[in-house]
């Protein structure tokens, strides 16, 4: 029997001051819009604010059951984006649902939290000395050869191979699906979670995300997966391993899944002055903007780089930008420490739940926030590429926000429901 144990104000507060604040921060950047965006936007935050209440209604064990069937869900919506999706700007990641875009890549993040919330609430135990590599990725599993089927179909021009050899490569990982099935059928290993992994459930969207392409939400969806696996506890060799792992896969994503001008950002970053005018113009206008605004500011709506257009995407990726010119080193300090409690009361969601699927939950969800507010300003000030991340209820976007707000919802149903009597 559960016990309700009362509404988390603090949560719902902090919330509401960071929804606040992005609000006064859009304002000003929309001054010299001919559209309100920060009156849409406050519609948006609205919606979230009732979404996110009718989570804390329901109690969060539900979402366990509805995990994998949302996940589901999301890689048909994925699929559906590369087949008829909106490009905008080159990349091909909304779906045109009457007057809004829906972005299913910000769906994932947070069916990826619930899966993996499940998937080790469906263990039956922890091992004390943590897991192993194998026991991450288990090789064994029959998805493998089916995603590669499917991950050649997905790259298939991207691939430098004649084609003669990747239908022999279709072939190959089609015996191999028979071969695992097989195997797995004499063993009596048929359950879905003997074959269903971490690397699974977060290697299909990413490569159908990469797809679009969009590397912010596939690096965002890399880093809340090894979040979770580090609270899980990785054995030390293992996470050695898994780090060569990550780069050789890194090192084959830059040869043959990265577009021109993803790896163009990579080079903006690592010389800034030799692509100022090209590649190298978003990143170098945030730094003139956040150096402009010195210790207090230059005042509200007294940005120049935002009056005179001088910043391109002000009211998405470099909303934090306009802030620090206007309020200054000591607003920046000021809208730190708010996002700082914001995620601290996360935290406290995560460490006084007792059960295993919700704290696993509070904690992938304390990770996406954080991983977002760390990146996006990290690009702000020039310590990281470029990689088109929102920060959390900041950036102008109706599915961004959406999504952040319904996880708020479930933390606040975890915290009402964290003791069972």
């Amino acid at each position: 029997m559960v016990k309700a144990l009362g509404f988390n104000w603090w949560l719902l507060a902090t919330t509401l001051a960071v929804a606040g604040t992005g609000l006064l921060n859009l304002g000003s950047v929309t001054v010299t819009s001919e559209s309100n965006l920060a009156l849409v936007q406050g519609l948006w935050q609205a919606l979230g604010l009732v979404l996110a209440l009718v989570v804390a209604l329901i109690d969060y064990r539900l979402l366990e059951r509805l995990a994998y069937p949302l996940w589901l869900v999301n890689l048909l919506l994925l699929g559906l984006v590369l087949v008829t999706g909106r490009t905008i700007y080159g990349s091909q990641r909304w779906l045109h649902l009457g007057p809004v875009n829906f972005q299913p890549s910000e769906m994932s993040k947070l069916v990826l939290i619930l899966c993996l919330a499940k998937y080790f609430n469906d263990e039956d135990s922890w091992p004390q000395r943590g897991y192993r590599l194998l026991d991450i990725v288990k090789p064994a599993s029959i998805f493998y050869p089916l995603g590669s089927f499917g991950g050649l179909l997905l790259f298939w021009e991207k691939l430098p191979f004649s084609a003669v050899i990747k239908f022999v490569l279709l072939g190959a990982c089609l015996f191999w699906a028979a071969a695992s099935f097989l195997l797995a059928e004499r063993s009596g290993r048929l359950r879905l979670h003997d074959h269903l992994s971490p690397i699974i459930l977060l290697g299909t969207p990413v490569a159908l995300i990469m797809r679009q392409p969009d590397l912010g939400t596939s690096l965002v969806l890399c880093a809340i997966c090894a979040s979770c696996l580090l609270f899980v506890k990785i054995r030390p060799l293992s996470l050695m391993l898994g780090g060569v792992l990550l780069v050789a896969l890194a090192m084959a994503a830059w040869f043959f899944v990265l577009e021109d001008y993803q790896k163009k950002r990579v080079f903006s970053f690592l010389e800034p002055e030799e692509n100022i005018k090209s590649s190298g113009y978003h990143a170098w206008q945030s730094r003139i903007a956040v150096g402009s605004g010195g210790t207090q500011g230059k005042g509200y709506r007294q940005s120049t780089q935002t009056r005179f257009r001088f910043l391109p995407e002000q009211h998405t990726d470099f909303v934090f930008s306009v802030w620090a010119e206007e309020w200054g080193f000591r607003g920046c300090m000021a809208a730190l420490m708010l996002f700082f409690f914001w995620q601290f009361q996360m935290l406290l969601v995560a460490a006084n739940c007792r059960e295993r699927f919700g704290q696993l939950a509070a904690v992938g969800i304390l990770s996406m926030v954080f991983w977002h507010v760390l990146v996006n300003i990290g690009m702000v000030i020039g310590l990281l590429p470029v990689v088109g991340i929102t920060l959390p209820l900041w950036s102008y976007g109706g599915s961004s926000l959406l999504f952040f707000w319904m996880g708020v919802g479930v933390l606040l149903s975890i915290w009402s429901r964290r003791l069972v009597v």
